[in-house]
């Protein structure tokens, strides 16, 4: 991205950001730190306590806090998890008998004390979002404003965006409001591509991989006691296009969350959702939700496809201006990645506003790249290998890699070690890439080995014993 230089004489009165969202929250927060006043405009009414919200139909259903999101967000918003743990929020400290994890077909082994510090905390989608919230409205530079924002405003003089217009309250003219800087934090929904045609500007290049992802999630109580699991997954597979996800959050009340992957359809009604979890899950699940009691009703969401709008690798981009979360990427939400991403979107931020010197569009896309594109590419392999159906473009090496990372899970399945590395790295501890290192392959390459020579040993065994019975 280049052509937009944002020098150092700019100023860093006012900025603004578009939609209070978890993406916008976080975004406000580091540029508090960095302008003397930050405005969030949001079209939705905001509630003083965790409650669904009409716009976030999202957050009705499963969500996953990964533990390098919560480590994240906890540097972001101080005392973030304490207050979390405090309020009921479930806390999993190294002990992996509280997941139960199937991937791709494949139930990790993870039954054992982790050898390395591991802890996830499980909050609803609107428990976080109003911890998030209240802390943001107790920083004394930043304030939100219930406005809707019709577009921002551009002058083609200076190839720069000067403020955002407001939608008009009435039937009046739009209202203008100055900004140093907007960050559109509108979501996947965001009309900055347009925006910037209209402006004169080229669209950002979009990588897109064909998910068609549908749920249905239902509440639920169940009497204490009955499990240990506080995070269950059975992910979509080779053979099987339907999964689910069932948590544990803050007020004890469950959400099973089931999907279709490649457009299949997954169960609408609780008793149907059971059903799918008795083929799914162990038979200590299928005991637990016979004693459920569902909450309200089910909910309905749709998710298309990952989107990844490939701003870094613009041309030129006007000055004032930059997108931020899922108005960049959006991944695919079974993955339970999305807030974990967002959060690390924050910290890019913070290093693209620390850079003075250098162009802040185009200083913020590089660094987001750098995050975004490891997390996406092993997304798309797992898409794309393990998902009949879903579509996207598919360089060579893609299929042989999730060829052997399928032989990888197949190993992690009975070898602790293993297991433990993919649940670090799926929830993007230890790095952001999914490539195991020689000594993780050499473990994974020697287990699988012993497994096939017992079994040609069982098989020699079975015919030699059949060759006795016979004679």
């Amino acid at each position: 991205m280049r052509g937009s230089l944002a020098s150092t004489a700019d100023t860093r009165d006012h900025a603004v950001v578009i939609g209070a969202s978890i993406a916008g929250l976080c975004a406000a927060r580091v540029l508090s730190d960095f302008f003397g006043q930050v405005t969030i405009f949001e079209r939705d009414e905001l509630p003083g306590t965790p409650a669904n919200r009409a716009t976030v139909p999202q957050d009705r259903h499963l969500h996953m806090l990964m533990a390098r999101g919560a480590d994240e967000f906890d540097g972001l918003f101080p005392g973030l998890l304490k207050d979390m743990v405090a309020a009921g929020v479930p806390m999993l400290e190294n002990r992996p008998d509280c997941i139960y994890f199937g991937a791709a077909g494949h139930v990790l082994g993870t039954g054992h004390t982790l050898r390395k510090e591991f802890t996830a905390y499980v909050p609803s989608r609107p428990h976080l979002e109003w911890q998030l919230r209240r802390r943001v409205l107790d920083i004394d530079n930043v304030e939100i404003v219930r406005r809707l924002v019709a577009e921002p405003r551009f002058e083609p003089a200076r190839q720069r965006v000067t403020g955002i217009l407001l939608a008009p309250r009435d039937d009046g003219d739009p209202e203008f409001q100055a900004a140093d800087l907007v960050v559109d934090a509108a979501g996947r929904g965001t009309r900055l591509p347009v925006w910037l045609t209209q402006w004169g500007f080229q669209r950002p290049d979009e990588e897109t991989v064909d998910i068609g992802i549908n749920y249905a999630s239902q509440q639920f109580r169940i009497p204490d006691g009955l499990l240990a699991e506080k995070v269950v997954v059975a992910g979509a597979s080779h053979d099987q296009s339907l999964g689910l996800g069932m948590l544990c959050y803050e007020d004890g009340t469950w959400v099973i969350t089931t999907f279709g992957v490649a457009h299949a359809k997954p169960p609408s009604t609780f008793p149907e959702m059971r059903a799918l979890a008795d083929r799914l899950l162990p038979a200590r699940f299928t005991a637990a939700l016979a004693q459920a009691e569902p909450v309200g009703s089910p909910v309905f969401h749709a998710f298309p496809a990952s989107r990844w709008r490939r701003y870094d690798k613009l041309d030129r981009f006007p000055v004032g201006i930059i997108p931020f979360g899922d108005a960049v990427a959006s991944f695919n939400p079974t993955f339970g990645q999305g807030m974990t991403m967002t959060s690390l979107q924050a910290g890019n931020l913070r290093r693209a506003l620390e850079a003075a010197d250098k162009n802040l569009a185009a200083e913020f896309a590089r660094l987001t790249r750098k995050t975004t594109y490891p997390v996406w590419m092993m997304n798309a392999i797992g898409d794309i290998t393990f998902h009949h159906g879903v579509t996207g473009p598919v360089p060579w090496w893609w299929r042989p890699s999730g060829a052997l990372f399928d032989q990888f899970l197949g190993a992690a399945e009975t070898n602790p070690v293993l297991a433990e590395w993919f649940l670090r790295r799926f929830s993007l501890l230890d790095s952001l890439y999914m490539i195991p290192p020689p000594s993780i392959v050499g473990r994974a390459i020697a287990h699988n080995l012993r497994l096939w020579l017992r079994e040609r040993r069982q098989a020699v065994a079975d015919r030699r014993q059949a060759v006795t019975a016979l004679r």
